[in-house]
């Protein structure tokens, strides 16, 4: 078996990008041997990588489920980020934001809203072979 351990998200700011994500997820800032930030939690570390570059909207980012949606985004924007718009309708269940280094990242529908939509709805399993 083998699990997801850290994340890694590159910032031209990489202390204010580890200051929102450790604010926002409640994690805390843990020891390592290079000059980012690890920040580690109840779920997968975060690694925030010092980068010459921007960050791309197509890079991979984090989706989070929150109990109540509404709550974390107000949070999310007191703490820095920020909306984005990607051509989403709306419609979606998501909330697609920036965090102060420009990584998108969404907020989704919350726990038991989609828990009662998995039920209605299960989806289908997408083939890959």
């Amino acid at each position: 078996m083998i699990k997801i351990e850290t994340i890694t998200i590159k910032a031209l700011d990489a202390r204010t990008v580890a200051r929102f994500w450790r604010d926002f997820l409640g994690y805390r800032v843990a020891p390592n041997h290079s000059d980012s930030v690890l920040l580690v939690g109840s779920g997968p570390a975060l690694l925030i990588q010092p980068s010459q570059a921007q960050p791309m909207d197509a890079a991979i980012h984090l989706d989070l489920r929150p109990e109540d949606p509404a709550v974390e985004i107000r949070r999310a924007l007191d703490l820095g980020a920020s909306l984005a718009d990607i051509g989403q309708s709306g419609a979606e269940g998501w909330t697609v934001l920036r965090d102060p280094g420009g990584n998108l990242f969404c907020i989704l529908e919350g726990v038991k809203a989609f828990d009662a939509h998995r039920v209605a709805e299960p989806g289908q399993v997408t083939p890959i072979d």
